[in-house]
């Protein structure tokens, strides 16, 4: 027979029992469910980033195919390069005097070498959007309708732009460009340039027509500018197309065709 004392004892070893098995099956529930939110959240994160780096290689290769066909600045109103402010009175007095062809030219060769270097772009957007972390991601996601876009210029603009500066300066050395730009800037400096419209009297007009505007010195002062001009405009009208890509995709993720992006940008 039992003593007494482990009689009375027994009820409450029991419920010791009991209320360790509650514990431990409580802890075990707890650990689980941490280990499934934290499994959900890197799931969700994952897919975050999958999303928003399968839409900017979208953007990215969209706009580069745009732009690098023929004509893909010079006939797109939105990116197309214009005269540099500073020449455009000096082109003003050139078509006065029957030198139209000459701002045509120089306008048209600008927008070539845009077109020409822009292909160039595409490994670097690649290489950019591969190193892409998942705070970047997280943030582009979370961002305005061109935070894809803002990350480019951040993380490659310069990249880009040393990247397709060498295909500029040769496009525009094969071209006649710097002859017509030599042109213009000779009116607004009174040279006897020989190259510009039909002889020296009409070149003096257009370079006293130019002072009349107030030119000065406005013009630019060499090659380089020039060079650097079209450089940075290049940058503009890619970084402008892929922005109207990104903005599209956010608004109407379905027509981009992937599951992953309308996962991402449909919520």
């Amino acid at each position: 027979m039992l003593p007494k004392s482990l009689i009375l004892l027994a009820p409450l070893m029991l419920c010791a029992a009991n209320w360790q098995d509650a514990v431990n099956t409580a802890v075990s529930a707890t650990s689980s469910t941490q280990k499934s939110a934290v499994s959900s959240n890197t799931t969700s994160q994952s897919s975050a980033t999958s999303g928003v780096k399968e839409a900017l290689s979208l953007g990215a290769k969209q706009a580069v195919s745009l732009l690098g066909k023929e004509g893909g600045y010079l006939n797109n109103a939105a990116v197309k390069i214009p005269l540099p402010a500073s020449m455009k009175p000096i082109a003003t007095a050139a078509e006065k005097l029957g030198g139209k062809s000459y701002v045509d030219d120089f306008v048209k060769t600008m927008n070539n070498a845009a077109t020409k270097s822009v292909p160039k772009t595409a490994s670097i957007l690649s290489d950019t959007i591969s190193s892409m972390s998942v705070e970047d991601a997280n943030a582009i996601v979370n961002g305005s309708n061109t935070a894809a876009t803002d990350y480019f210029k951040t993380k490659a603009g310069t990249k880009l732009l040393s990247a397709i500066m060498p295909i500029i300066k040769e496009s525009i050395k094969e071209s006649q460009v710097m002859s017509s730009y030599q042109s213009l800037k000779g009116f607004a400096g009174g040279s006897n340039a020989t190259s510009g419209l039909a002889n020296n009297a009409m070149i003096g007009q257009a370079s006293s027509i130019a002072k009349g505007f107030g030119m000065g010195d406005a013009v630019p002062s060499g090659d380089e500018d020039i060079e650097d001009y079209i450089g940075r405009k290049t940058l503009d009208g890619l970084f402008y197309m892929i922005a109207e890509k990104e903005k599209a995709l956010r608004s109407n993720p379905m027509a981009s065709g992937s599951s992953i992006i309308q996962q991402v940008f449909g919520k």
